[in-house]
């Protein structure tokens, strides 16, 4: 008999997305009797509630607070699936994807599976859409190296949220990641999905800007949770002001085969992004010594 999946979408003014990836998750490979489908709502005003009610999925509200994990936790209380599978109104999966994420955890005998992320681009992507492919989201990277995943794809056996709990959601980015970071501390294992992929559709400039911020405010909270001293995240503090170095800037671009015409457009885009990285870094080591779930 296959395992029960509650996928959670957390959604916020998703018109624009929300449609082909419902119709995605409603394709899927898997069972549809072993299926159940949770959109949250965090406060939409474009007519994302309009158009989730056309679709045989469940539609919750987290109207008190605002963010995508508050959202996310929403889903989990109601949640009815032995696997919780989570991804973004942003994100479109492939018609495989909850069985080959299922399948990672079994097989390789796993608490935790972050599948791939890839980017989809158009024809002629603009600088910022550039940099985000080849920045953010990189799931495979994160898992095999940082044992870490981003919920944009992320299976878990829902069974671990006894000892680890719901997502902190004073933060709108880097949760995922402090979350399924002390979830390997703690003894789960955490394995790469490879087959079990989304597609993604990149950010604009001004995104990728606040992105950078709000990522960056939490480095410092996930640094010290890995045991670096003060002395070294002050430091990364610091470096992450500096210009971008050229030759890594280009070599991602080579490796993810995307143009390289508007290469110094990219590298302004990447240097602005460090500025607000660094900026949300910089608040962040400020309150580092506190505890995660009273910072504000």
């Amino acid at each position: 008999m296959e395992k029960t999946v509650s996928v959670i979408i957390p959604v916020y003014n998703a018109s624009f997305y929300i449609d082909e990836t419902l119709r995605a998750l409603l394709s899927q490979t898997y069972s549809s009797k072993a299926i159940e489908i949770l959109v949250v709502d965090n406060g939409s005003t474009d007519g994302t509630e309009e158009i989730v009610k056309k679709y045989p999925v469940k539609l919750i509200f987290e109207r008190e607070k605002a963010g995508p994990y508050a959202a996310r936790n929403k889903g989990l209380l109601q949640a009815k699936g032995e696997i919780i599978a989570l991804t973004d109104a942003n994100k479109v999966p492939d018609k495989n994807w909850i069985e080959s994420g299922v399948r990672a955890l079994e097989r390789k005998n796993s608490h935790l599976a972050g599948g791939d992320i890839i980017f989809e681009l158009g024809n002629d992507p603009s600088a910022a859409e550039l940099y985000d492919a080849i920045t953010f989201n990189n799931n495979r990277n994160l898992v095999l190296f940082e044992q870490g995943s981003a919920t944009g794809n992320l299976f878990f056996k829902k069974k671990i949220l006894d000892e680890l709990g719901l997502f902190p959601d004073v933060f709108r980015s880097g949760m995922d990641i402090w979350w399924t970071q002390r979830a390997v501390r703690l003894g789960y294992k955490l394995v790469f999905a490879d087959k079990a992929i989304v597609k993604c559709k990149p950010r604009t400039f001004v995104q990728v800007l606040c992105k950078s911020y709000r990522v960056g405010k939490v480095h410092p909270f996930n640094m010290k949770q890995n045991g670096k001293p003060a002395s070294f995240i002050f430091g990364q503090v610091i470096r992450t002001f500096a210009p971008p170095k050229i030759n890594p800037l280009k070599e991602k671009l080579t490796e993810k085969q995307l143009n390289q015409q508007f290469f110094y457009k990219v590298w302004s885009v990447a240097w602005l992004s460090k500025i607000c990285m660094g900026t949300g870094r910089a608040r962040g080591f400020l309150f580092m010594n506190k505890r995660i779930q009273d910072f504000t």
